[in-house]
């Protein structure tokens, strides 16, 4: 199975994660996206507290798609939540599927700073989320990419532009760069609304909504 891992914040979940994973579904051919709430995040320093309330919006917006999962595998395991560990583990319970690190093009321009992260792509394929980038051709997105990668890496990696991606070889490691629709949707915003009690109607699902304002963890 080809197998997208999705990980973040969730606080909460709304339509800009749903339509992108959605797209990436289509666009990378995967079988099933699993989401993961992170647990506290090493470069946010969030908060743990309503850890699982952020798994369960995850679970009541992804319902209606049969090929979304979610996973509490890091909050279960607490502390910081850092994706070597959770690929690490993954590729323990998926063995033998492909898993795909689903990252936004920002994020992934800080991955060097990661922990392990040499290490993460001898074991996870990448795709890439662009929403537009200034650049004109296939082959410029792609070499763009290249300068966040470590460079002990860089010797091993060859250009596909007929598949949108980068290739680390001998590994056989994809680095797809995928387009998808930019919904400009802020959880920020979202929970700004909810202690200002603005309508957040279409920014997320309404069974997210209700779940939020039954349990009052933006008030």
């Amino acid at each position: 199975m080809k197998i997208g891992i999705f990980g973040g914040s969730f606080n909460p979940v709304h339509y800009g994660h749903l339509r992108t994973c959605e797209e990436l579904l289509e666009k990378a051919s995967l079988d099933k996206i699993i989401f993961i709430p992170t647990n506290i995040t090493s470069n946010k320093h969030e908060t743990a507290i309503n850890s699982n309330s952020r798994f369960e919006m995850v679970k009541m917006a992804i319902t209606s798609n049969n090929k979304f999962e979610v996973s509490d595998i890091e909050i279960k395991r607490g502390g910081v939540s850092f994706s070597y560990n959770t690929i690490q583990e993954l590729k323990e319970i998926h063995h033998g599927d492909d898993l795909f690190f689903i990252i936004g093009f920002e994020a992934f321009t800080e991955i060097k700073n990661w922990k392990e992260s040499n290490l993460l792509f001898e074991m996870t394929n990448f795709i890439i989320i662009s929403r537009g980038l200034d650049i004109k051709t296939k082959y410029e997105n792609l070499t763009s990419v290249l300068k966040y990668i470590p460079e002990s890496i860089h010797n091993k990696i060859d250009i596909d532009v007929s598949r949108d991606r980068l290739i680390i070889y001998p590994e056989n490691i994809s680095i797809f760069l995928l387009e998808v629709t930019r919904l400009d949707i802020s959880s920020t915003k979202i929970r700004n609304n909810f202690k200002k009690k603005l309508s957040n109607r279409f920014l997320l699902p309404n069974e997210t909504i209700e779940y939020i304002i039954r349990s009052g963890i933006y008030l």
